[in-house]
């Protein structure tokens, strides 16, 4: 007997007639007429006419085996039609490119053509890491009806905060950004050619323009837009997420140097004022941006044990499962929030974040020590800060990805251009849970340089292991918006936030801070001078001076969570020791 010839069956033909598989390409009309090119994977085996649909848009090429071909098959497999979708002016979509700017509009349009498409039942999921994360979010604030379902990893969307400037620093990694989208098709062999050693010392940031050679405005509103205005402002939803009404399941991890900050801060708004409040769920785990996708066991030099290697694949398609098939998978008993804790090398669950509820103030001291009182006797630390030789982050920018950074620090605090502040050895455990600051009283003999602060964990055998960090640009001091310059030798607030974190601070372990002011090249080098970034060249030295006495005293705030009745044990050699 003949199966009936259902649209699924003749789009399913259709596309094995192109390509003898399950997948097509074909053209999305936007609403201004310009086609977006797209790839239509449709499931192997189906029950029914038509399936939910898993969209990724993407700037990296519809066609790449790494974060389209294998999402693609992955959700054949599993009896999803899945569409990847390149964005406008990238691949083979056709538009001109412009970073972050069409993608609201552009990516609804995907969402509600895909859904009304024969093989689709018009459920529809959003999944994607990095800017695939951000045209999510992008699309979610213009609120599609179809939209049923996200996983959002480690999306952007806290500009200016986060990136490309991070609270008025700027990531010099957007140089190799830049140069990789710089042309519809990423000329990854050049790329991998360039000396970005040498390259991302060119002086003024306005040169490396000249080495991109880039294709539209994007590398100029990177670079030249280093203030929190209408443009970055525009992009941001903080206003707009009591309106947008999607589950979504939020992954990202600690050690993420670029889409940390965004990505709590998409869950942190849609847990305030969603409409879905109840239907957001947090993973975070000990990895890097990429491994936030693709997890491991292994950061930095650290092994974080078997169970940091999650199954990612696995996570998103429950969640798929259930708000796409509506399948009781145990997703909805989920507990809201599932962190990785670094210090005990173990998952924890809550139905909160953070997990702090108590907080704890340490003050810097003259003598280089965090103590829990403000110090008596006026005191200051000094360092000398010279561009030329700034402090290392100790990436390769040679190999992608490369943000497997090392998190021991103790070459780097030997310099003389780092400061470092310790407490004493610890009695008991101390967990950090959440958003960290370092409030700084320190001046320069500059009109601006910049402040990079990092907690780190000293070990017992004097290995200093970082948790998280943060920085400022001086002159951003009050506001984003407006920097203003500093008055040299004059005494200022600065209010140096950290990125958010979970960690154990173990018995024998001792809490450290460090303040510097550079961390290249994952970051420009401050110039110490007041001004537009982009075209400063000359470099000066600054001395840059802490204060710790009385009400000028400097001091680190710790959100802290309370030891409590019952916590798991583990053991020393599993917990890294």
């Amino acid at each position: 007997m003949t199966s009936p010839m259902t649209p699924f069956t003749r789009w399913r033909d259709r596309a094995m007639s192109l390509t003898n598989e399950l997948r097509f390409e074909i053209g999305i009309p936007m609403r201004d007429g310009v086609e977006l090119a797209a790839d239509v994977y449709l499931p192997r085996e189906v029950t029914g006419g038509s399936v939910p649909a898993i969209v990724q848009v993407t700037p990296y090429d519809k066609e790449s085996p790494l974060f389209c071909g294998d999402e693609g098959v992955f959700y054949q497999d599993n009896g999803y039609a899945f569409v990847a979708v390149d964005v406008r002016g990238r691949g083979k979509s056709e538009g001109d490119w412009h970073a972050f700017v069409n993608d609201p509009e552009d990516t609804y349009d995907v969402i509600e053509w895909v859904a009304e498409q024969e093989w689709c039942d018009g459920q529809v999921g959003t999944t994607g890491l990095s800017y695939m994360g951000w045209v999510q979010w992008a699309a979610a604030s213009q609120r599609p009806p179809h939209l049923a379902a996200m996983v959002s990893t480690s999306a952007a969307g806290r500009w200016q905060q986060e990136i490309p400037f991070t609270n008025g620093v700027f990531q010099l990694y957007f140089a190799w950004w830049a140069f990789l989208t710089r042309r519809r098709i990423a000329d990854v062999y050049r790329l991998e050619r360039e000396d970005w050693d040498v390259v991302l010392r060119t002086l003024p940031l306005d040169a490396l323009g000249e080495i991109i050679n880039p294709t539209g405005p994007t590398w100029d509103d990177v670079v030249g837009r280093d203030v929190l205005d209408d443009f970055w402002r525009q992009l941001r939803f903080d206003d707009r997420y009591d309106q947008i009404d999607v589950p979504c399941l939020h992954v990202t991890g600690w050690y993420d140097l670029e889409d940390l900050l965004g990505a709590f801060h998409h869950y942190e708004n849609m847990i305030l004022s969603s409409p879905s409040r109840d239907r957001q769920q947090l993973i975070v785990g000990p990895w890097s941006h990429v491994k936030s996708r693709f997890p491991d066991r292994d950061y930095g030099g650290i092994d974080f044990g078997e169970s940091a290697a999650l199954d990612m694949s696995q996570q998103h398609l429950r969640w798929f499962d259930h708000w796409l098939k509506g399948r009781d998978n145990g997703v909805a008993a989920d507990p809201r929030v599932r962190i990785f804790e670094p210090g005990t090398n173990r998952w924890r669950t809550a139905d909160s974040w953070p997990l702090a509820d108590s907080s704890r103030t340490l003050f810097l001291t003259a003598a280089g020590e965090l103590s829990g009182q403000a110090p008596a006797v006026p005191g200051e630390r000094s360092f000398r800060y010279d561009p030329a030789d700034p402090v290392l982050t100790g990436l390769d920018v040679r190999q992608y990805p490369f943000e497997d950074v090392p998190l021991e620090q103790t070459a780097n605090e030997a310099r003389p251009d780092v400061l470092s502040w310790t407490g004493e050895e610890l009695t008991e455990n101390v967990t950090v849970s959440g958003w960290a600051s370092l409030e700084l009283f320190a001046l320069s003999d500059c009109t601006d340089t910049d402040w990079h602060v990092k907690l780190t964990d000293v070990h017992p055998d004097g290995r200093s292991v970082k948790v998280t960090q943060g920085c400022l640009r001086a002159a951003c001091r009050d506001s984003l918006e407006s920097p203003e310059p500093l008055v040299p030798g004059e005494v200022y607030r600065f209010p140096v936030e950290l990125w958010p974190t979970h960690h154990v601070f173990r018995t024998g372990h001792r809490i450290r801070v460090t303040v510097t002011s550079s961390d290249f090249p994952w970051f420009a080098r401050s110039l110490n001078q007041f001004g537009p970034i982009r075209a400063q060249h000359e470099i000066r030295v600054a001395t840059n001076t802490i204060r710790c006495d009385g009400s000028l005293s400097s001091r680190l705030h710790l959100p802290v969570e309370r030891p409590h009745q019952g916590a798991d044990v583990v053991d020393r050699d599993s917990a890294g020791e």
